[in-house]
């Protein structure tokens, strides 16, 4: 290779020509630019060029100058030619450095909508607070009671067929009375039906009628051949006007469970986690990869931390999509039984006993799974010919089962391993979401407003003489429950929750919602009467019902 520089340029080209070693420094006149070129030879004949000036010196350290006109040549030659190469160098290196995300951009941006929703909204629907007293004084009806408003809100969804199917969130067209999907950059909106949904997934689908507008379709890609790392890209439209924007970020893990949102919990939960910016308003939108094909469903977003954010990944997705056209609804197994993971400990393992699988821990009486013969203890170890990894994967594999159609399981009891044939019944979704009597009965106990009104909270004041004005009272304690093996009684107030100070019900429903999920102990500041002290809860493991 023969070297060419200067000051501001390095670049390498073919060349045959060879020197030998002995040559050493010379310099030579380009014939027709006047510039001083320096030849340098090294081992193996390789030459460096460097350009020096443009008046000649006939010395340079002792090495004499030749100008002879065959090497002028030779160098005017390859002169000419670094300048051909460096001028056909220059756009390539411009158009290696233009962003892949434009294209992904060119792709996708068309097929994301704005997705707008009107909810009608009660005194009901403000809770158990003083806005209920405050929305009956300014939106009274005829029997004193609240009346009824309309309150908007927006998220996205992106369009999944040329006949206008959309995709979303459920919780972004949840209770929707009307759904309207517009275009970025355009003032015209599409009325939108709903088509199906499914909150046990978090998703929905929606339909508009394009009207004879060609609509820009997204695809899907293959998200169990994703790995940790690879690029994700998010688009929406956050905060609802900041419209068809595009963040990116990587694929920081997969099969995130046990995640908490909106309060409620989505009962089958495999979520890609990513770094790529998602803001209030992105649910809905898609997670694509560099080839702008949907990898996954931006659902949430960590409130708590920086850079964490979560998709439903497109293999569930599309599946979930075939069925609520198809039926407009999920169709699943149930079983009957909560499981838990099978954990064993190094070196103290149970050696009569598997070291993965899903133990039950109970069984519900009249289920399918207590018909075929399973018992609290038992652990799941294959369910309808695929191995059980975890109660997760358990779980999943009773949803795929059909109702209906007996399938086998295999599992240990007592050390032996056992087979039984089970018939899952058709597990009825209901609304809200899996966790949320979990959450409104959280630790055992139920919560009122110190200042809400709610008659059982006079009530304690009254027989407990509290004077407390800010935290939350404590008005039920559940038998065995969390709270009461902490020492925790009608009456008593929170007011803080592992450092999360709680003024009123809004501050304990927001930490409720963010701990909901949490097994480890957790720090309660309860006052009772006149004196506060620290209890530690430790949260029941209540498993996975399937």
């Amino acid at each position: 290779m023969t070297i060419f520089a200067d000051e501001d340029m390095v670049c390498k080209v073919p060349c045959n020509a060879r020197f030998p070693a002995s040559v050493g420094t010379r310099e030579v006149v380009h014939p027709f630019t006047g510039l001083v070129l320096q030849l340098r030879s090294f081992y193996g004949g390789n030459v460096m060029l460097r350009i020096l000036r443009k008046q000649p010196r006939h010395t340079i350290a002792g090495n004499v100058v030749y100008r002879n006109p065959v090497a002028s040549y030779v160098c005017a030659f390859l002169f000419s030619l670094l300048l051909i190469l460096v001028g056909e160098a220059v756009p390539a290196q411009a158009d290696s450095l233009e962003s892949p995300f434009i294209s992904v951009g060119r792709i996708v941006r068309p097929a994301v909508v704005n997705i707008r929703t009107i909810r009608s909204i009660t005194d009901e629907g403000v809770g158990t607070s003083p806005l209920q007293d405050m929305f009956r004084q300014f939106f009274p009806d005829e029997t004193g009671k609240g009346g009824r408003f309309e309150m908007p809100s927006t998220g996205s969804g992106f369009i999944i067929s040329d006949s206008g199917d959309i995709l979303t969130n459920h919780h972004v067209i949840a209770d929707a009375d009307a759904i309207y999907v517009r275009f970025s950059g355009e003032h015209q909106e599409y009325l939108a039906t709903l088509v199906g949904d499914d909150p046990s997934t978090d998703l929905a689908l929606i339909h508009i009628d394009p009207a004879g507008r060609h609509l820009a379709v997204l695809e899907f890609a293959d998200s169990d051949q994703l790995e940790v790392g690879a690029w994700a890209v998010a688009v929406g439209n956050p905060f609802g006007n900041l419209e068809s924007s595009l963040t990116v970020g990587v694929v920081s893990a997969k099969g995130r469970s046990d995640m908490v949102i909106g309060g409620l919990t989505p009962r089958y939960q495999d979520f890609i986690q990513t770094d790529a910016s998602i803001n209030f308003g992105n649910s809905g939108g898609p997670l694509v990869n560099v080839q702008g094909q949907i990898i996954g469903v931006n659902t949430a977003v960590n409130q708590q931390g920086q850079g964490i954010g979560f998709a439903v990944p497109s293999n569930m997705v599309s599946h979930i999509y075939q069925q609520l056209k198809q039926h407009g609804r999920v169709i699943r197994g149930y079983l009957g039984i909560r499981t838990e993971d099978v954990i064993s400990v190094v070196g103290h393992g149970n050696e009569d006993e598997p070291a993965v699988g899903a133990r039950v821990i109970s069984v519900l009486a009249g289920s399918p799974a207590a018909a075929a013969g399973l018992l609290s203890g038992d652990v799941v170890t294959a369910f309808a010919g695929s191995e059980v990894e975890s109660r997760n994967s358990l779980q999943f594999l009773i949803a795929g089962a059909t109702p209906g159609q007996d399938v086998d399981c295999e599992f240990y009891r007592d050390g032996v391993h056992r087979s039984i044939r089970v018939r899952p019944v058709e597990w009825i979704d209901k609304p809200g979401g899996g966790n949320a009597s979990a959450a409104k009965h959280w630790l055992g106990m139920m919560m009122a407003d110190l200042s809400g009104g709610d008659p059982k909270v006079a009530r304690l004041k009254d027989m407990l003489g509290v004077t407390a004005t800010t935290g939350v009272m404590v008005i039920v304690v559940q038998d065995n429950s969390s709270a009461a093996d902490a020492g925790i009684s009608p009456g008593d107030v929170i007011v803080s929750i592992d450092g999360h100070e709680i003024t009123n019900l809004s501050d304990y429903e927001e930490a409720r919602n963010l701990m909901v999920a949490r097994t480890d102990p957790m720090t309660f500041l309860v006052r009772t009467g006149g004196t506060e002290n620290y209890l530690t809860i430790v949260p029941r493991r209540g498993g996975i019902d399937n």
